[in-house]
């Protein structure tokens, strides 16, 4: 397959702004829980945008699948697997909160997710030049990532772990760093099934789709099993929560502005495939570091102009620029 690493850089990086930004559209809708915009958000990312993609850009798209049914199966899977991680990732910050939580869980996601691919497919790479220069890569963007949460944690007030009792803060670390491992190792599972789907996606380009819209043949997969682990979730918490009642309240623009989320997400998601057909046989690994480090840039500069930086000092700033700053080197390394 020809490759242009030109256009699928442009739109990796385009990918990673739309994954940091896409949940600006939540925080109007302060009338709702988190699990009414989250179900929405769902519908939209994981089931509607997929599937109205892929249908609208590779050609006998249910043909492709009726002829790879062991290709559909174990994407599927690791789609389900994913879901749980994005579940996962939610709780662990939950316990643990953004200043523990965010490194572990954003170090192993990047970590993973960049470096097993090459694992998968041919282990000895990793000993070759460009093997070693995506190993330093991850490693500088490890450490960007390290200090963008330390800044965060800083201009953060206090962790709700301090106010319990000694006892009950062991035994809450020890669950939290549990879950934020495993959710972690989990969140990359969306990027092996993009790997695992190649057969999909040389098979639409058999078909007639294009290179760059050929990968909407493994999203529309791995999404729907990662719609059915957030579906299930998203119900429990309502009928936990009672706030299944809370779609009366509002308006209209609260149901447009939680689509609209979903929508950005599957952007990111789309474009990340897209970026990385056109980058070759690395574009899995040079691919997810980019655009996770995008995304983490794009999420703090959001977070500025929409205020939630208000009344941080100078010092906060200063660290969490220096971060992005290491995050933005890390990304030249790695796509160099």
């Amino acid at each position: 397959m020809e490759t242009n690493i030109a256009l699928g850089m442009s739109l990796i990086i385009m990918g990673g702004i739309f994954s940091g930004t896409f949940a600006i559209p939540f925080k109007p809708n302060k009338k709702w829980a988190w699990e009414n915009n989250w179900l929405l958000w769902s519908i939209m990312a994981l089931v509607i945008m997929p599937w109205l993609v892929s249908l609208l850009t590779v050609p006998n798209l249910i043909s492709i699948y009726q002829q790879q049914p062991e290709t559909v199966l174990l994407v599927l899977i690791f789609g389900i697997i994913w879901g749980i991680g994005a579940i996962l990732w939610g709780l662990g910050m939950d316990y643990l909160g953004i200043a523990l939580s965010v490194p572990i869980m954003s170090g192993l996601n990047n970590s993973v997710g960049t470096l097993m691919p090459i694992i998968i497919r041919n282990p000895d790479e990793l000993l070759q030049p460009e093997g070693i220069r995506i190993i330093i890569g991850v490693v500088v963007l490890l450490l960007g990532i390290v200090v963008c949460s330390v800044a965060g944690s800083m201009k953060a007030k206090a962790l709700s772990l301090q106010t319990e009792n000694n006892d009950r803060k062991k035994s809450r670390f020890m669950v939290g760093l549990f879950i934020c491992l495993l959710a972690g190792i989990i969140g990359p599972m969306i990027n092996f099934g993009f790997v695992y789907g190649q057969p999909l996606q040389q098979k639409a380009i058999e078909y007639g789709s294009s290179l760059t819209f050929s990968s909407n043949a493994i999203w529309s997969i791995v999404l729907t099993g990662g719609f059915a682990a957030n579906l299930i979730y998203c119900i429990y918490l309502m009928r936990k929560n009672k706030t299944a009642a809370n779609y009366r309240k509002g308006n209209s623009m609260y149901w447009i502005l939680a689509l609209l989320a979903g929508v950005l997400w599957y952007f990111s998601i789309m474009f990340y495939g897209m970026g990385g057909s056109n980058l070759g046989k690395s574009g899995a690994s040079i691919g997810w570091a980019t655009m996770q480090s995008v995304a983490i840039v794009a999420a703090n500069i959001a977070g500025i102009l929409s205020g939630e930086w208000k009344g941080a000092s100078v010092k906060h700033f200063s660290i969490m620029f220096s971060g992005m700053a290491v995050l933005i080197v890390g990304i030249i390394i790695i796509a160099h």
